[in-house]
């Protein structure tokens, strides 16, 4: 298998002010979002001499189905709080009562995605 060495990420902690007027400001807003860029990046990018990397654009998501995908994730974590609440107190779980929980999920999440990838 071939691990990748996790990349050190940069902390940029001093922030630079800079006096402009609405209209500069607007400018320079209208050009960092074409780029698809904050304007901390185009910023960056304009004052030094580091090329811009282009960063992949999030698909788009239907939101009934990430809202479907909410509720189930939102399901998961009241099994899991209701396991780890009966486990801190010393009661018995149920363990195939949990199994059945945690596949009609998986059922249920993986009908939601099925539906919404026609």
């Amino acid at each position: 298998m071939n691990k990748r060495e996790p990349k050190s990420r940069v902390v940029r902690e001093l922030v630079l002010r800079v006096r402009c007027t609405a209209d500069e400001r607007a400018a320079w807003l209208r050009k960092s979002r074409a780029q698809e860029r904050s304007l901390s990046d185009y910023a960056r990018h304009v004052l030094s001499t580091e090329p811009m990397q282009r960063r992949a654009r999030p698909p788009e998501i239907d939101p009934v189905l990430l809202a479907a995908v909410g509720r189930a994730g939102s399901n998961l974590n009241q099994i899991a709080r209701a396991i780890n609440t009966d486990r801190k107190a010393g009661r018995a779980i149920d363990l195939l009562a949990m199994c059945t929980l945690l596949m009609t999920l998986d059922r249920q999440l993986a009908e939601i995605v099925a539906e919404h990838s026609r």
